[in-house]
């Protein structure tokens, strides 16, 4: 019998996969249009979910754990994109925990921004851009106060214009502790990072930039502050607003082979599990499992349309 208690337990877990399912709806309708079987399996993609239910034997607390289901893979899809988030933060948080093992370091977020483009130049401009910041992260300058960096490509759809993108790229950087003391000379003002880029991108016009110092106080711990970092971990793949986009399918080609994030400096090898990541899109935190939960009972779920809803319904098989 499934106690109230299970039963809230039950509506939180359905309650997130319910919506990030829902996202993926409309990418659905974009792929019909030119890929049937691409959008058959985006329709696919956790339509189906296979829980087990825990125990804790001393406290008898209850938890579910997801076990099983199809996920698309496709770089688009809102739900497969929410389970990344979960793996690449928590790699990159693993990856920092271990660094600050080894060196004490600060965190600065920076932005680098581009003019608008159409939608036909996207992959041109994407690629102009990432051969002008290998061009800045070569300077002296950069050199001189940059130990690495973490880049990530987002990109927005104008809302006055459908077809005009506007990417741009979040970059986490490490610095020593010592940036900041003007006796080193190596802190970079905001006007540095904007003059650096605007020479490095080769433009007439001076760029949008921002630059925000992750802080620090004594009181903050190392898993504090690798928490905080591990954020950057969003950019990428957070939502792009499929719906407004009139080309889709001209969009997929724009971005085909396109790398999403980059690293370099002490953060070169943070991405080398990345090629990974879609093996398994299930088990986000199995390596934590403690051996005193045991499996009481497995749970079925199927996302359809009842009464009008779309939602997760339980399953009997």
């Amino acid at each position: 019998m499934i106690t109230k208690k299970l039963e809230k337990l039950e509506q939180k877990t359905l309650y997130n996969f319910e919506k990030h399912k829902l996202r993926n709806l409309p990418l659905y309708n974009k792929y019909f249009k030119f890929s049937p079987k691409k959008a058959e399996n985006i329709l696919e993609c956790a339509k189906s979910l296979v829980f087990n239910l825990n125990e804790h034997i001393n406290t008898k607390e209850h938890k579910i754990t997801l076990q099983h289901m199809y996920t698309c893979k496709d770089r688009f899809c809102p739900f497969c994109n929410w389970r990344r988030q979960m793996k690449y933060s928590k790699m990159i948080y693993k990856h920092i925990l271990e660094l600050e093992e080894r060196k004490k370091l600060r965190y600065i977020f920076l932005t680098l921004t581009v003019k608008n483009c159409h939608i036909n130049d996207l992959k041109m401009t994407i690629n102009d851009m990432q051969k002008s910041f290998n061009r800045m992260s070569k300077t002296v300058k950069w050199k001189r106060s940059i130990l690495g960096f973490l880049r990530v490509l987002e990109f927005t759809v104008q809302k006055d214009d459908n077809n005009m993108i506007h990417p741009h790229f979040h970059i986490l950087l490490a610095v020593e502790p010592s940036y900041f003391n003007p006796r080193y000379n190596s802190y970079l003002k905001k006007e540095d990072f904007s003059n650096m880029w605007m020479k490095a991108l080769r433009v007439d016009y001076a760029p949008v930039v921002d630059v925000r110092i992750v802080k620090q106080n004594s009181t903050q711990s190392k898993n504090a502050n690798a928490s905080v970092v591990a954020e950057m971990s969003k950019y990428p793949l957070k939502d792009t607003d499929i719906e407004k986009i009139e080309d889709f399918e001209n969009l997929v080609k724009q971005l085909k082979g396109v790398k999403n994030i980059n690293a370099g400096g002490i953060f070169k090898g943070i991405l080398s599990k990345e090629k990974k990541i879609d093996e398994d899109l299930i088990h986000i935190d199995e390596e934590n499992r403690e051996e005193l939960w045991i499996v009481i009972d497995t749970l079925f779920y199927e996302f359809g349309s009842r009464d009008g809803k779309q939602k997760y319904f339980s399953t009997i098989i």
